[in-house]
């Protein structure tokens, strides 16, 4: 795990399989009657246990050498849970299976960890109340979600306001087993693979799109066919050594079949526009996705950006090592409007904020607007890094020690688990 202020990024990376994509295709291939193979599949804490939730509802999952074998139910055929379902830290399996559940004649209840168990529930089950779920959360808002199900959902619109993939996912997952037509307007454009995966095998879905919204009509008068995938890598986990590379002049990396659908890659825009040398040298299609190989040659230190709020939701994961890439760029760096960072696994604003300042970094937050003066010069670092077990703002402050004099005190790394396994493993192998 050596990582220091000596250290360039060299080497041919893979990275792992993409988390977003890997919840979808087991839930998703869970619905699809007969047999779908998939191979790639991030067997992180948070997909685990997403496959442990569907395998409580009765689907056939089996991993066979590097593949998982699923034989699928069909919509409507989920079987009655028999013991409550932990999704641990996973707030996109918890509000996934949500929705799924919504429309099924069964009950769960659906805890998660102490983490988890702060997180805002309502935004998602307030439009699976309305197709005839009874749903019970802690305090109106917060798991456990306590969710009884309906053989007979009633189909609707919903105008989703607040930009999110899961409350729009949730609702197609909802839409598999109602009969009639669903339709869905959204405001802003979020992450489309459901509705990519779904078109793959061959389900009635049209999608529209204007500049201001995406339309989503959704009619269960077609099976979902079965699939065989490969994931690809995970653009938010290959963000940590992407971005890494592009801190350090003379580093070189090579990143292979990484997933780089428009929704997902806003964070390889902002590095380009400070600086960043990232090149695509190989861009395909595969299943209604696009996959991309990257080269990054950087030869010189970065530039200082502003992220406008209607930028911020194609990157909000990427925002932590941003912030990074920020603090060892020579001026102001903006991001606006993060409010949503509030609501992840922690309240990554504060935390981002609090330790950008441990390690000697000026930084301020202005009405969720994050300001970040940075230079080129090595922080003082040697600060004991608060991650509140959230996996990217351990990896983002476990790269900060490349601008640091002394190395960062991070203790109990286990979180990364949760969606990147190998991080550390990755770090070492290709940092020098």
């Amino acid at each position: 795990m050596k990582l220091n202020n000596q250290s360039i990024i060299q080497g041919t990376y893979l990275p792992p399989g993409d988390k977003s994509i890997s919840h979808r295709i087991v839930i998703l291939t869970g619905q699809a009657i007969g047999k779908s193979e998939i191979s790639n599949l991030l067997e992180g804490e948070d997909v685990i246990n997403t496959i442990n939730a569907m395998k409580l509802f009765g689907v056939n999952i089996k991993k066979k050498g590097d593949k998982y074998i699923i034989f699928g139910l069909p919509a409507g055929g989920l079987f009655q849970p028999n013991k409550t379902i932990d999704f641990g830290n996973s707030g996109t399996g918890i509000r996934l299976i949500s929705g799924l559940v919504s429309s099924n004649n069964i009950y769960a209840k659906l805890i998660g960890d102490h983490s988890l168990s702060q997180r805002p529930m309502k935004r998602v089950t307030k439009h699976l109340s309305r197709i005839g779920a009874v749903i019970k959360l802690k305090k109106g808002s917060y798991p456990p979600i306590s969710l009884k199900g309906t053989g007979k959902a009633i189909p609707l619109t919903f105008d989703i306001t607040i930009p999110s993939a899961q409350i729009k996912s949730a609702i197609m997952l909802s839409a598999l087993n109602t009969i009639g037509t669903v339709k869905i307007k959204e405001k802003n454009s979020t992450r489309d693979h459901t509705e990519n995966m779904l078109k793959s095998m061959g389900y009635n879905i049209k999608v529209r799109e204007n500049t201001k919204y995406r339309f989503i009509e959704m009619r269960n008068n077609k099976e979902i066919k079965t699939i065989n995938y490969n994931v690809p890598g995970d653009p938010s986990s290959a963000a940590f050594l992407i971005t890494a590379a592009c801190l350090k002049p003379n580093s070189n990396l090579i990143v292979k079949n990484i997933l780089f659908n428009k929704t997902r890659i806003g964070f390889i825009k902002t590095l380009r526009s400070m600086g960043g040398n990232i090149k695509v040298i190989r861009k395909r299609k595969i299943h209604n996705e696009f996959i991309a190989d990257l080269l990054i040659k950087q030869r010189k230190n970065l530039n200082p950006t502003i992220l406008e709020s209607f930028e911020i939701p194609l990157q909000i994961d990427e925002i932590p090592i941003l912030s990074i890439a920020a603090s060892f760029a020579n001026g102001l760096t903006v991001f606006k409007g993060l409010k949503e960072l509030t609501f992840k696994e922690s309240n990554r604003l504060e935390l981002i904020h609090e330790n950008l300042k441990k390690i000697g970094v000026k930084t301020k937050i202005k009405n969720f607007d994050l300001y970040i003066y940075g230079n080129y010069d090595l922080k003082k670092g040697a600060a004991v890094i608060k991650h509140d077990n959230d996996h990217r703002i351990l990896m983002s402050f476990f790269i900060a020690n490349m601008i640091c004099k002394k190395n960062n005190i991070i203790k109990d790394k286990s979180c990364v688990k949760t969606s990147y396994p190998t991080f550390f493993k990755d770090i070492s192998e290709f940092s020098n």
